[in-house]
């Protein structure tokens, strides 16, 4: 099925290319207007039809060891799903069920290849069996159903940022219904004041300052100890020198600056696609990486370590800085740390300018039966999980999913300690058919930057943020003011073309190795080089596949 994608608006321009398209592929796309800036008005009111009455609608589900049930409920008979059914006489049954993401996708793809019954409503965040899902003509087109049942306020989410629309685009259609990111995975530089004071040093602003930071951090005995023991920058190489896509945590994308990011599609000067990893910003930081690694700056053990254990360094006080998010003050931080650390704006990169490569606005779709007949009624359960999450003060959700579950009420206000809940908390917004919260784009960053600002929370919603660890909030506020001058969107989003399927994990693999071989053993002569060949060898092959998606930018 061909798939038709349209240009992004201010961040991300979705393009329907091949995975090669940076070996010189031209592309087209009609050219949009930029969206709306903000969030969605929660004055919107939902659709005021009258819910349908005993309708059934099933899911396959993830059942995990962090669905956690208390007063004998289930996954299908509990505290949500009676609202639910209360509400809009929706009775959700679950089909079937699995402990673990990877069972679940497992799941559908036997359905799929056996030709078996699909539930009515299930996600995936697996770009090629989306694909194959919709190649199979199993699952609705619902773009008149978005129409048609979508409340005001999801029709004014969704407007604001249609680009994220072209992750289920086929032929003009609309497959499935995407979800939203938070966007909280943006980036800090996490760096130990008592030793910049000690040293009497600055926080880093460019490569350059690094470079000095590290070198002291190194070789000068911030901790006092006598040893040469210390670690100038914890890193994880394990997965790539890019993001590590499904934490943002410990990586190297502040390196390679603005201009292009290992394995991002962004947009070059003449206003095609570029593949990041054969840039030449991406060499000068490569070779950055090489000289950091023969000084001892980073963890010798670097390239085999993941992004957790990579961070352990820092944790334990060996190490003088990590590049990562803001929620890092959570997890992997901890009360154990007593030294002095803070978040500060992470330095501009190898090109002169600030740059960290994003996760994606999407990564989660809702896919619909082609034979299920209830859109109407599951529309307004939606907007009722989606429209106000629960950070609007007038929304039933302001406080939580669930009195006496994730708070409970004390003295007219909520309390969110676990002892004060009967029967301690439990986490309800794992019982809804997404399995978690659906977020609006940076409306929690929005919420923790006032906090971080020190000002004092107003809503529901603030409030049970402000339960959050302060350096957290701290380090939004650090963030928000660069973060539309940093992040850089992987802005190649629509689902895989056949390149992709086919080659796209064998080239990303040979990719990851000729860069770790040459960059932390032998330096980086030949690479890119090396790279181009093989994405040009494998796009000679596939140029018939290629020709109808090609896409050139207005």
């Amino acid at each position: 099925m061909k798939k038709n994608f349209k240009k992004k608006s201010w961040a991300a321009l979705a393009v329907a290319v091949a995975m090669l398209s940076a070996a010189g592929c031209n592309a087209k796309s009609n050219t949009e207007a930029n969206s709306p800036s903000g969030e969605p008005s929660q004055t919107a009111g939902a659709s005021t039809q009258s819910p349908p009455q005993d309708v059934t609608i099933s899911l396959g589900r993830v059942v995990g060891s962090d669905n956690k049930f208390k007063n004998g409920e289930t996954i299908e008979d509990n505290v949500h799903t009676r609202w639910a059914k209360e509400k809009f006489g929706i009775d959700f049954k679950v089909d079937w069920s699995v402990g673990t993401g990877e069972a679940y996708t497992t799941k559908l793809r036997l359905l799929l290849n056996s030709n078996g019954k699909l539930p009515d409503v299930f996600t995936l965040n697996d770009p090629t069996l989306e694909n194959q899902v919709v190649d199979s003509g199993k699952v609705m087109d619902i773009t008149e159903a978005f129409d048609q049942y979508a409340s005001p306020r999801l029709k004014e989410l969704y407007a604001q940022y249609p680009e994220i629309w072209n992750t289920v685009s086929y032929d003009g259609k609309h497959y499935g219904l995407p979800t939203f990111n938070a966007n909280s995975s943006f980036s800090v530089l996490w760096i130990r004041q008592d030793w910049l004071d000690k040293l009497g040093l600055q926080a880093p602003k460019t490569i350059e300052d690094m470079d000095k930071v590290m070198d002291a951090f190194v070789n000068q005995d911030p901790d006092g100890n006598g040893k040469k023991d210390t670690i100038g920058l914890s890193l994880s190489l394990k997965k790539g020198v890019s993001a590590v896509k499904d934490t943002f945590m410990v990586s190297s994308d502040f390196l390679f600056g603005h201009t292009a990011v290992p394995t991002y599609w962004t947009e070059g000067a003449d206003g095609k696609l570029q593949y990041g990893s054969i840039q030449p910003s991406v060499k000068q930081g490569l070779v950055k990486l090489s000289d950091w690694m023969k000084k001892g700056y980073l963890d010798k053990d670097a390239g085999a370590m993941d992004e957790s254990k990579a961070a352990e360094s820092f944790v334990q006080g060996k190490s003088g800085m990590v590049f990562g998010p803001t929620w890092m003050a959570t997890w992997p931080f901890n009360a154990d740390m007593k030294f002095d650390y803070k978040a500060v704006p992470i330095p501009a990169g190898i090109d002169g300018q600030m740059g960290f490569g994003s996760e994606p606005q999407s990564s989660v779709r809702f896919y619909f039966n082609k034979d299920f007949k209830h859109m109407d009624a599951l529309f307004k359960y939606l907007d009722a999980i989606m429209g106000p999450g629960f950070y609007d003060p007038s929304s039933e959700f302001a406080n939580g999913w669930a009195e006496g579950y994730d708070y409970v009420m004390i003295d007219g206000k909520p309390v969110y300690d676990s002892d004060k809940i009967p029967g301690g908390f439990v986490d309800v917004k794992k019982y809804t058919i997404y399995g978690n919260d659906i977020q609006t784009p940076k409306k929690e960053l929005e919420v923790m930057a006032k906090l971080g600002r020190g000002e004092t929370p107003e809503t529901p919603y603030e409030k049970y943020f402000a339960a959050r660890p302060k350096k957290w909030a701290e380090a939004a506020a650090v963030l928000e003011p660069y973060l539309n001058q940093a992040a850089v969107y992987d802005q190649f989003t629509g689902p895989p073309t056949p390149t992709m399927a086919e080659k796209g994990e064998l080239l990303r693999k040979m990719e990851n190795e000729t860069f770790f071989e040459n960059h932390l053993r032998a330096g980086f002569p030949g690479c890119v080089r090396q790279l181009r060949e093989q994405v040009e060898f494998v796009g000679r092959r596939t140029d018939h596949q290629r020709s109808e998606r090609m896409v050139r930018f207005g």
